[in-house]
């Protein structure tokens, strides 16, 4: 480019090349470079998934083992104090009888641990802790104590060994037995079936057997009646859930008894036109008060099971009995049920299915 060629004169010419040197990208000092690209914007690193909410019976499940574990602690501490006492009784001599009162309450301190640890307990109650603390006072400052002024509190244990005792049915006298029979061949065809039936419910209310026959009467005439499409007057709420709620409410130890019950509840529940009673009449409460004591049993805990879900799947959603049932506790007992039987799972899967109909809107 010679400065010739330039209108602008040597000075243009000069400029021109200078830039072009510089800026034009296929310029002898560009060459074999490759253009610079531009910086790319990080990427957001995706949000971490938030963890699922726990679930009604994961929580209660947590609440009960936590409430055994604060009970074991606690009776492990009282164990210590009371060997501890007995030891100082032994070392002072002369007080046997401050020694077996230090034992009474060793050996069911032991046992209390062992009901724990088998799930068979809750906890401690408020009531033995209290006992038992006032029990210890008395030989906080060692075993010079006076027998004639010395409470043994035994009575503080009363509760906890009429939860852990195992139950015997008594044996029936010969009229229940007779009854027993009776109930057995009885045909529920018209209304004075029914009312012989809930005689002998009212005449036997103290004999476990008779209850049961009864129970076991009335939910399998249920059960075919609704069948076969076909009503008997006075087989119903009204007529039937006052003699069955008193004899579940009488012999709640009785695994028979409320098994057969749950199944006569469920029965009334699948009743046309009956459930709305059953709410009324307090049926719902009967079926939770009965599973609290016997959820431990499997039979009885799959009958209430099966109770509840014919309550829950025939009322249907945002109903009153719906309601009735989450204020009287239903989802609480079938959690209990759910946490002693966590290794059925078969029964935990039926629960499951349950507790839907029952807890979401």
């Amino acid at each position: 480019f010679g400065s010739s060629c330039w209108p602008f004169g040597s000075f243009a010419a000069t400029f021109f090349c200078h830039r072009f040197i510089l800026v034009h990208p296929h310029s002898s000092s560009n060459m074999g470079k490759k253009p610079v690209a531009k910086t790319k914007a990080k990427a957001k690193a995706a949000p971490e998934p938030e963890e699922a909410a726990p679930t009604p019976e994961q929580l209660e499940a947590k609440r009960l083992w936590q409430q055994r574990r604060e009970a074991a602690k606690w009776a492990q501490a009282q164990l210590e104090v009371v060997r501890g006492q007995l030891a100082a009784a032994q070392k002072k001599g002369q007080c046997d009888w401050l020694q077996v009162a230090h034992e009474f309450h060793e050996i069911r301190l032991i046992r209390l641990q062992k009901s724990l640890d088998a799930k068979e307990v809750e906890g401690a109650s408020q009531a033995l802790r209290d006992g038992l603390q006032a029990y210890l006072a008395q030989c906080a400052s060692g075993p010079d104590v006076e027998q004639d002024k010395f409470e043994k509190h035994q009575g503080i244990w009363a509760d906890y060994e009429a939860s852990t005792a195992g139950y015997q049915r008594p044996a029936e006298t010969e009229e229940a037995a007779a009854a027993i029979e009776k109930i057995k061949g009885l045909a529920i065809e018209k209304e004075a079936d029914v009312t012989t039936l809930v005689d002998t419910m009212k005449a036997f209310e103290g004999s476990a057997g008779v209850q049961e026959a009864c129970l076991i009467r009335i939910g399998g005439a249920l059960a075919k009646l609704q069948k076969d499409g076909e009503e008997v007057p006075g087989f119903d709420v009204k007529g039937l859930l006052p003699p069955l709620a008193i004899g579940m409410r009488l012999h709640l130890q009785d695994a028979g008894v409320q098994k057969s019950g749950m199944a006569a509840l469920r029965g009334l529940a699948l009743a046309k036109g009956q459930l709305g009673f059953l709410r009324d009449g307090g049926g719902i409460e009967v079926a939770v008060e009965s599973l609290h004591a016997q959820y431990k049993e499997k039979e009885v805990a799959e009958a209430a099971n099966g109770a509840f879900s014919a309550m829950a799947s025939n009322a249907g959603r945002n109903s009153p009995e719906v309601a009735t049932m989450r204020t009287a506790g239903v989802v609480e007992v079938l959690l209990k049920v759910m946490d002693h039987h966590a290794w059925d799972q078969t029964l935990c899967g039926k629960v499951r299915v349950t507790l839907p109909f029952i807890t979401e809107d």
